[in-house]
């Protein structure tokens, strides 16, 4: 297999930490917010490479790219909290947010010229099915408020602008951990800039607290959620995406549901019902696809 799809495969189940590793934060006592701007100050971590490597340091040229960068993932971020708070079913909000693979393959289509294959196609078909029977969003209650709902899709439509930035920075050839850097220290900047606006409407410190006194243990496992379910997966992603297209990225990063799943399953005994095994059967459908699909057209080109 590439090596490339292979960096982004292991980005993917890798980022299946994400939602557990929130999950116990949050059973830790931190809100949204510490959760959001506590695990992004750990990136500050990089700084020495930043400054001394070479070819890791952050160009003039380059901050603009990580300036929009950041700021789009902050949105990103809102999106993905935002509708939990408006009280939309976090099945909703999961499958909504989860159908970036479709806005990355039209974004990545717009702006980076990327093909439609019928592979792709396909891929995405199975990706959207798998994901929908995964969650099963409709299994009981309403879809609760209007615009929460509409949040989490835009969510979605954010997620994609984060595979495409991902992908132009793959193509520009910027250092992984110097773009991993980059738009985290923006998207802080920009985090901390919109608390006090955000604090004037939403007084629940369960979302807003926003102190730094924390017990050491908390600090250490925020600095391991940071590390193992974000840094380091993304960092694969951002190496990967050198080669491989955003479209592709996103539908394999879809791996991330079935390894929360999994990891669900052996921590917090939450059970894998059948219709998480269906949707998950039909993600790696999708995956084996878009890698088949991968690997013919880097064989074409080697002709």
């Amino acid at each position: 297999m590439d090596r490339n799809y292979s960096l982004v495969i292991v980005a993917g189940i890798m980022s299946g930490l994400v939602i557990f590793g929130g999950r116990v934060l949050a059973n830790m006592g931190l809100s949204l917010y510490q959760i959001s701007v506590f695990h992004a100050l750990f990136i500050f971590l990089l700084l020495p490479l930043i400054i001394f490597k070479k070819e890791c340091r952050i160009r003039r040229a380059h901050l603009r790219f990580f300036i929009i960068f950041g700021f789009f993932a902050t949105l990103s971020n809102f999106a993905e909290y935002g509708p939990i708070l408006l009280g939309v079913p976090v099945a909703i909000v999961v499958l909504l947010l989860y159908t970036h693979p479709l806005w990355t393959v039209i974004l990545g289509r717009i702006f980076l010229k990327e093909k439609i294959t019928n592979n792709k196609v396909l891929a995405l078909f199975f990706v959207l099915a798998g994901v929908f029977i995964l969650v099963n969003p409709f299994g009981g209650g309403t879809l609760g408020n209007a615009f929460g709902v509409f949040l989490a899709l835009m969510g979605g439509v954010l997620l994609s602008v984060w595979f495409i930035m991902g992908r132009v920075s793959g193509i520009k050839k910027y250092n992984p951990l110097t773009t991993e850097f980059g738009y985290y220290v923006f998207m802080i900047i920009f985090m901390l800039i919109s608390y006090p606006l955000l604090s004037l409407f939403i007084t629940d410190a369960t979302i807003m607290n926003l102190s730094l006194n924390l017990p050491i243990e908390t600090w250490f496992y925020v600095m391991l959620y940071t590390i193992f379910a974000l840094t380091i997966p993304h960092a694969m992603f951002f190496y990967g995406s050198r080669k491989i297209s955003a479209s592709d990225g996103g539908i394999i990063f879809l791996l991330e549901p079935i390894s929360a799943s999994i990891l669900a399953s052996i921590f917090f005994q939450e059970p894998i019902t059948l219709n998480i095994i269906i949707g998950g059967a039909l993600i790696l459908a999708a995956n084996y696809l878009v890698i088949r699909s991968g690997k013919e057209m880097t064989e074409s080109l080697r002709v």
